[in-house]
């Protein structure tokens, strides 16, 4: 199920408000079977019932103040959620000290007017159950570690209302069942007390996201233009949201083009996960040791053509920048002279699905559609006045000029 954003905002806001007013209702109902049946069990748990609406309005003030920012706190109060998760894991964990109280102490009266406990109780249980699961479907749909912890605390209160129901239900038939229901009961809350505290407590200490997020991320930045390798990345969660801090080398030959394939970066992440906040970028300009060129020539392969798109074939070669040797030289047919139309634009497409990392030609393509879209991709675009491919080799960046500005080739 997939949520818009205004519907993520709108559950954000008044879904634990919503389960307040719940946790109130329930605590009403469990009060006034409590005080006409005298069971003490009933009592426990409407004061269990009593504190989910505290824990519940805690989280609702913590979505609601965490996204804002101040002069002193730029990075706004995110982490004030998993704040809250951990004021519920422990009240679970006291929820689950109550139970044991059960188990330790024993009833040594049955209650009266049992019926109108038992009915009292399993409505209760009914609530809890469904409001429960809705809530923390919520969160995890959100990305709301608040709201998913109360909603796993309104669910684990069937557990605790079980032994309620259990010691109702065996003083039907004159047994006092609570001791032992309470002891089983007191280690599922406990278990789940222990999982909230433990997730959130790693938030707070800031440890790494899960590997397989962090891989989804940098799979979605190697495929961006002109990123030429992932260096580094780490993330960290903080409430309902993600920071990540990247190390990447790109393929730019000025800073407003980096600038610019840092924003496009940044805006696929954000596309790719909704819950990342900020994306800190550090970049390096950089140029590949052994790069890939690709040159328009005539059916030789070596004699540079005076166009590009009109060139009847393109030569493509590996070309070491230290050694300024040259592998894999191979020439092909280009497969869009004839066409009347967008032939350069075609051509350029082609080159860019096949790799290139610079392209070189006599012809001027600072103006035209397909320099710019090299430009765009992180091409390398040079001009030359050279008609040998072979001196062109002899010293490929000296005796061409790139058409938009010099790039920086050092790999260091």
């Amino acid at each position: 199920m997939e949520l818009t954003v205004k519907q993520k905002e709108f559950r954000r806001k008044w879904v634990v408000l919503i389960s307040a007013f719940e946790s109130l209702v329930e605590s009403g109902i469990k009060l006034t079977a409590a005080i006409y049946t005298g069971s003490a069990g009933m009592l426990a748990d409407t004061i269990h019932s009593a504190a989910d609406v505290a824990g519940s309005l805690l989280v609702w003030i913590g979505v609601r103040i965490a996204p804002r920012k101040f002069k002193k706190f730029p990075y706004g109060f995110y982490k004030i959620e998993n704040l809250m998760a951990l004021a519920i894991g422990f009240a679970i964990l006291y929820g689950a000290y109550e139970v044991l109280q059960i188990f330790f102490s024993g009833k040594t009266t049955l209650p009266k007017n049992i019926p109108v406990g038992i009915a009292a109780v399993i409505l209760g249980m009914a609530l809890d159950f469904f409001w429960g699961r809705f809530e923390a479907k919520t969160g995890r749909l959100i990305n709301s570690p608040g709201i998913e912890a109360s909603g796993n605390h309104t669910v684990s209160d069937v557990y605790s209302s079980s032994v309620v129901l259990a010691g109702l239900i065996g003083s039907l038939f004159g047994f006092n069942l609570d001791r032992w229901a309470a002891l089983f009961v007191a280690v599922i809350i406990a278990k789940i007390g222990v999982e909230i505290l433990w997730d959130n407590i790693r938030v707070l200490l800031d440890v790494s996201m899960r590997s397989d997020k962090l891989e989804g991320y940098s799979k979605i930045i190697a495929r961006q233009p002109g990123v030429l390798m992932v260096h580094s990345i780490r993330g960290r969660n903080a409430g309902s949201f993600r920071f990540l801090d990247l190390k990447i080398g790109l393929k730019a030959y000025d800073v407003n083009q980096a600038n610019d394939m840092v924003s496009v970066i940044e805006a696929n992440l954000k596309e790719y996960d909704s819950t990342i906040d900020t994306v800190f970028i550090h970049y390096t300009h950089e140029f590949p040791a052994v790069v890939l060129i690709y040159v328009p020539t005539d059916e030789s392969g070596k004699k540079i053509s005076d166009y590009f798109g009109k060139s009847t074939h393109f030569t493509s070669l590996k070309y070491d920048r230290e050694t300024r040797q040259s592998a894999d030289v191979k020439t092909e047919i280009n497969p869009y002279q004839g066409d009347e139309k967008n032939r350069g634009i075609k051509l350029a497409e082609y080159i860019i699905d096949s790799g290139a990392d610079t392209v070189c030609c006599r012809e001027d393509l600072h103006d035209k559609g397909p320099g710019l879209m090299f430009h765009r991709f992180g091409i390398d675009t040079r001009k030359t006045d050279e008609t040998s491919l072979e001196l062109l080799l002899l010293d490929y960046f000296g005796k061409s000029s790139s058409v938009f500005t010099e790039p920086v080739i050092n790999s260091n």
